[in-house]
């Protein structure tokens, strides 16, 4: 009898934490959707909400910045170009998460070397919570070789 309750309470555990998990992975499906959105409509105020204050890129063209820092938004400075993301993988492990997918940049035209081309590239995001919210800490993206 004491096997059958011991057994029973650690179905029930392991049941509560991956509804907890699963509940955890769809917050976060939904932030990556929003932090796209934002990015897209140049949404500086929504950005500020997602990103840590502390929030570090890695970005495709190897160079670290610093996204939260006005002065290294280089995202928000191009002119209109059209992006999509999908989430293929999250882990999450307490108040970590980690996000990676796919994206597609079509660059806007102008002088740059891939104006006007379609890229495609590897990303990933770590969120964090913090009070209560959870912020996006970190990023890596790369593209795809051809």
């Amino acid at each position: 009898m004491k096997k059958i309750i011991i057994t029973s309470c650690l179905f029930f555990y392991a049941y509560c934490v991956y509804a907890q998990d699963k509940s955890i992975e769809t917050e976060i499906r939904k932030l990556e959707q929003t932090l796209v959105q934002a990015v897209l409509d140049k949404d500086t105020a929504t950005l500020k909400r997602l990103w840590d204050r502390d929030y570090i890129v890695n970005n495709p063209d190897n160079k670290i910045v610093f996204e939260a820092n006005p002065a290294h938004r280089p995202v928000l400075q191009r002119s209109k170009f059209s992006f999509t993301s999908k989430v293929k993988k999250i882990l999450i492990n307490g108040d970590i998460v980690i996000s990676m997918g796919s994206e597609t940049v079509v660059t806007p035209g102008g002088d740059s070397s891939k104006s006007g081309q379609t890229v495609k590239r590897r990303y990933t995001n770590i969120w964090m919570k913090k009070n209560g919210s959870w912020k996006v800490v970190a990023r890596h993206a790369n593209e795809i070789c051809k």
